[in-house]
């Protein structure tokens, strides 16, 4: 619809719905001189999110702009608000040179940052792909920022069991908390309902992209190796989500996509204990940040970060690999002088990995090369430091780097300018030309100033000036009664009333030096900042593995201090399937406590023959949910590589670590407390090997007390049967299980508790036995419910206790013997009701030909009421 007058009909508006047209899904920046302007329904969404004003465009269309130098700070905003950009640059269109061309040269997304100022250094950015189909899917996993790219499957389920896939997805998941996550097909409607509560970005993709023929060709074209050299099979539907990631970057970095590594494919249980969602967060690895198992170590650099986090996600399940990294630690802590000295030289090490995206993406800055200098330099250092210590022969540094960064150095000024072109970059000395342009911009005005005086020498004429203006350039004025004094190789260039203004071969070849400086030292310096990113480029993989390396020594230099700092020691690791800790303790808790308090240390004896499954009871606030953490941490600790913090420590790698600690409503899936208690459980059962670890609390405190009784009664049978018996430390109030010592491997634990002139004193000692009493009361007390509340509680609890000990003995007058919770009796129970049941099903009818027996039925006599209150209680 064209019409005259239409502001959206002229030419500039023209180029931006055309452009607009083809990112209908993003947010168009579009630049305007110093600002990215932003038109019609973008400015009206955007205006708001970013916090600045919505105007119009010539009355009617809406707009609202940013300046280009802080565009990410509203970037960011866009992105917190889960929206994605396409950034528009405008150059001189040849056609027509009134008109700005532009071009879109990124689309930024919560997946694809490359960005510094939108980055976290310390913390991967991951984009996650998802394909295949709801029994089988495969991931994919880049870090643009990086480089890193991986891909894995998650377990084959039935397709009835879909509680197994969604855990496994949700692990991932939970595991890189991807910024971004791509998908196609049914997945994405999928993942939109698992991932609810995450409000995680879900981009979704033409299904034939996710194809693995499309992802085996896309690979064999992007890195120029075959796809089973990397791991995979042909009927991966990890290839699909590899193909997914590749489409998308190709789109997100129009002009040129930052090099990825070669994706290669993991096998989910091949060399690492796998730890699912739950396990993650219950365990607090990661969140709160401040009080995190991550929060324990102290990095110095950005990749050791990463790598800090890579490492606590991903523990070592090998013995030898184990050792190596606490063969690495102990050196350190035994060399004290070579950990200050590596303190001291990753102080200079810059993030590579980040800056190499950067310059994939066509962002490199003149800094950046000072960056690598400093990198690699710092590098050959630790290469030093280490020369000798064997837990390090990992550690070498290409022979090819040090002679780059040498040429850089002798290339590239001690701080270079900020942008590229600009000045200065070079060295002097390295390039004539630019010498002398350099030299004219700076001795320029000397040089006239000499001629100037040259020339009133030779001429004789006191009064002669150089001078310059727009116009005209550099020329000699002599005035109107000198003018016959005027050499003939003068050159006349102006007459004026006043006098007349010459030039001379001298003064235009100065004039050129000068006028031309700027020209040929902003070439010069792009034209040398171009040659050596290429130099750059081509060095990509051995800095890469270098900073992996570096990224390795700052890991296990953060493990050695921690263990040096707070008297952590060295874990025997052992295929004896035990977990034998000597004063154990919590390491978030020690590490926060007051200054002069202690923690109290305990010991841990587990092992797969006769103590596999711990129960462990007591009162609240006794310590029983810190004492069952702190076991599973030190085991995750001491497969990580790390010390672990204890007097002494002999372990066996195990395979899973599963923990149910806590439970809260899902709303945004629609499931209650007691659900999501019931699917995590399930998911421990359904998974578990005999070589895991598991951690319970409170398992079945979500529903009624019998209810509750009678699934964590069954679940502790279920995990101490036959040969498939785990590792498990079992909190709870449900003193009745402690009947269940019989079991093989089954032991009592109870938290210790000192009674004192009518106070309670919690010992947080764990000890060998039951607990006799909750102190539920003595809580309430010290939470501060108020005086009436807790008087009449105690008042209620005596007289429940003296009602239960009253029915107790009315039952042993009767010759009926009170509650028996051993499991022999509970078999008993569970037989005769059983048996009730199969009577009464025989003869559904049998009251009906009695008519008084519906109403004894509902009227029961108190002996038979006592009976039936005894069956219910055994449970079955």
């Amino acid at each position: 619809m064209s019409r005259a007058g239409d502001p959206l009909q002229t030419p500039f508006m023209r180029q931006y719905l055309e452009i607009k047209s083809g990112y209908p899904d993003a947010i168009l920046f579009f630049r305007m001189g110093d600002f990215y302007e932003l038109f019609l329904e973008d400015a009206k969404i955007a205006a708001p999110l970013m916090d600045v004003a919505l105007t119009k465009r010539q009355g009617d269309i809406p707009m609202c702009g940013v300046p280009y130098h802080s565009a990410d700070i509203y970037i960011q905003r866009l992105l917190g608000a889960g929206k994605k950009i396409a950034v528009a640059e405008q150059t001189v269109d040849p056609a027509n040179p009134k008109l700005m061309s532009r071009r879109v040269v990124r689309v930024i997304s919560a997946g694809t940052l490359i960005e510094d100022d939108l980055l976290s250094p310390g913390k991967a950015s991951y984009l996650m792909a998802v394909a295949g189909d709801l029994r089988r899917p495969g991931v994919a996993l880049a870090d643009i920022s990086t480089g890193e790219f991986f891909a894995l499957e998650a377990a084959a389920v039935d397709s009835d069991v879909e509680s197994d896939l969604t855990l496994s997805l949700r692990d991932i998941y939970y595991s890189r908390r991807p910024g971004e996550i791509l998908a196609a097909g049914p997945m994405i409607e999928h993942l939109k309902k698992l991932l609810a509560e995450t409000g995680v970005q879900i981009t979704p993709l033409e299904a034939y992209r996710a194809s693995v023929s499309e992802g085996w060709r896309r690979i064999e074209a992007s890195f120029a190796v075959k796809p089973k050299a990397l791991g995979f099979e042909e009927d991966h539907a990890a290839l699909g989500a590899v193909s997914l990631i590749l489409h998308y970057l190709d789109q997100a970095f129009p002009e040129k996509r930052p090099q990825l590594e070669a994706p290669s494919f993991r096998e989910s249980t091949a060399q690492h204990l796998m730890l699912d969602e739950r396990t993650i967060r219950n365990l607090n690895l990661f969140e709160p940040a401040e009080t995190s198992v991550l929060s324990l170590f102290s990095c110095r650099t950005a990749p050791g970060r990463r790598a800090l986090r890579d490492c606590i996600l991903r523990p070592l399940i090998e013995d030898a690999q184990i050792n190596d990294r606490l063969d690495a630690v102990e050196h350190l802590i035994q060399k004290a002088d070579t950990s200050r000295a590596l303190y001291d030289a990753l102080g200079t090490v810059f993030d590579l990995e980040r800056i190499l995206s950067r310059v994939d993406g066509g962002r490199c800055r003149p800094a950046d090369f000072r960056s690598v200098i400093s990198t690699v330099r710092a590098a050959v250092d630790i290469a030093s430091i280490l020369r000798e210590a064997v837990p390090f022969a990992f550690f070498k540094v290409d022979s090819s780097l040090i002679a780059f960064a040498d040429d850089l150095d002798t290339e590239i000024v001690e701080e270079p300018a900020a942008l590229p072109g600009a000045s200065p970059f070079l060295r002097d000395g390295r390039n004539a030309a630019l010498d002398d342009a350099r030299k004219a911009r700076t001795e320029g005005a000397r040089w006239i100033l000499d001629l100037e005086e040259k020339e009133r020498n030779a001429t004789g004429i006191a009064t002669l000036k150089i001078r310059f203006n727009r116009v005209t350039g550099y020329y000699i004025e002599i005035s109107k009664g000198q003018t016959q004094n005027a050499p003939d190789h003068y050159e006349r260039k102006q007459t004026l009333v006043t006098g007349e203004r010459y030039t001379t071969p001298e003064l235009k070849e100065i004039e050129r030096k000068i006028l031309s400086a700027d020209a040929v030292i902003e070439e010069a310096e792009q034209a040398a900042f171009d040659r050596l990113v290429v130099e750059l480029q081509k060095h990509r993989t051995p800095l890469r593995r270098m900073m992996q390396s570096i990224a390795s020594v700052d890991v296990l230099l953060a493990f050695s201090h921690i263990a040096r700092q707070a008297r952590w020691v060295r874990p025997e690791i052992v295929q004896t399937g035990e977990i034998t800790l000597e004063e154990s303790r919590h390491p978030v808790v020690e590490k926060f406590l007051p200054t002069g308090v202690r923690f109290t240390a305990n010991d841990v004896r587990l092992n797969r023959t006769d103590r596999s499954f711990a129960l462990l009871t007591g009162p609240n606030m006794a310590g029983k949910s810190t004492y069952i953490r702190q076991v599973a941490l030190i085991q995750l600790l001491a497969q990580v590589g790390s010390f672990v913090p204890a007097r002494r420590a002999r372990i066996t790698p195990v395979d899973r670590i599963f923990t149910r600690i806590g439970a809260q409503d899902d709303l945004a899936r629609g499931e209650s407390t007691f659900f999501v208690e019931m699917l995590e459980t399930s998911a421990i059962l359904r998974r578990f090997t005999p070589r895991s670890l598991i951690i319970m609390d409170e398992v079945g405190r979500g529903t009624s007390t019998y209810d509750g009784l009678s699934i964590a009664w069954a679940i502790a049978e279920f995990l101490t049967e036959g040969a498939m018996r785990p590792a498990v430390l079992f909190a709870t109030h449900y003193h009745e299980l402690t009947a269940l010592e019989e079991r093989t491997g089954f032991v009592n634990l109870t938290m210790d508790v000192r009674e004192s002139d009518g106070r309670v004193i919690f010992l947080h000692r764990v000890k060998e036995g039951v607990a006799d009493r909750s102190y539920g009361i003595h809580v309430a007390r010290l939470a501060g419910l108020p005086g009436p509340v807790v008087d009449r509680a105690s008042e209620l609890l005596q007289a429940f206790e003296e009602r239960s000990l009253r029915e107790s003995e009315a039952l042993e007058l009767r010759g009926t013997p009170g509650l028996d919770w051993s499991p022999r009796a509970i078999e008993a129970d569970s037989i005769e009701t059983n048996a009730i049941k199969a009577k009464t099903a025989e003869a559904p009818n049998a009251q009906t030909a009695n008519p008084n027996a519906r109403e004894e039925g509902r009227n029961p006599t108190k002996k038979q009421k006592l009976r039936e209150d005894d069956v219910q209680g055994s449970l079955f």
